[in-house]
């Protein structure tokens, strides 16, 4: 099997074996991976860019959509030079509910990023309800989780990804 094609059978397979509560609109992988010394030591699971369709009745989000909700976020989480309660609020609109709970621990003066340098690229097929972008920064790739839920494409988790690793 190519190492396309591997990709994407796993991210088409893992929505068939959800588990959690179904009330919950947040992918159980969608946290923030983590790091250790800047270095990345886990990435999001293919299951974290899918659509949690469970209860999901809405409209479904435009896909053209989600490569710019991805930009947002990056512009929006790429400010290490707000204080962390101005942070948050510009960040937590843009994000699942349960996501934007696990940003509150974050402290963006620690944040290794403070701009966006280009364009979102997809990384994961935007397809079934979600997708991951990688968007170029001053000092790697913010790697960038979105999901279509209830017709608008929201955050569900990200990944960094320093230069020159």
């Amino acid at each position: 099997m190519s190492a396309i094609a591997m990709p994407m059978l796993l991210a088409t397979l893992s929505g068939c074996f959800r588990s959690g509560d179904p009330d919950d609109a947040a992918p159980r992988n969608a946290g923030p991976a983590p790091t250790v010394g800047g270095a990345v030591t886990g990435v999001p699971t293919p299951e974290a860019f899918g659509r949690d369709d469970e209860d999901d009745d809405g409209p479904a989000a435009p896909v053209t959509g989600a490569a710019p909700a991805a930009a947002a976020f990056a512009t929006a989480w790429a400010r290490p030079q707000l204080d962390a309660a101005s942070w948050l609020k510009g960040v937590t609109p843009l994000c699942i509910p349960r996501f934007a709970t696990q940003l509150r621990t974050v402290d963006p003066a620690n944040l290794p990023a403070s701009r966006v340098t280009g364009r979102p690229r997809a990384t994961y097929p935007v397809r079934d309800g979600g997708g991951q972008f990688a968007v170029p920064t001053d000092r790697g790739t913010l790697l960038v989780s979105v999901a279509d839920v209830e017709g608008r494409w929201l955050v569900t988790g990200n990944d960094f990804v320093r230069a020159g690793r």
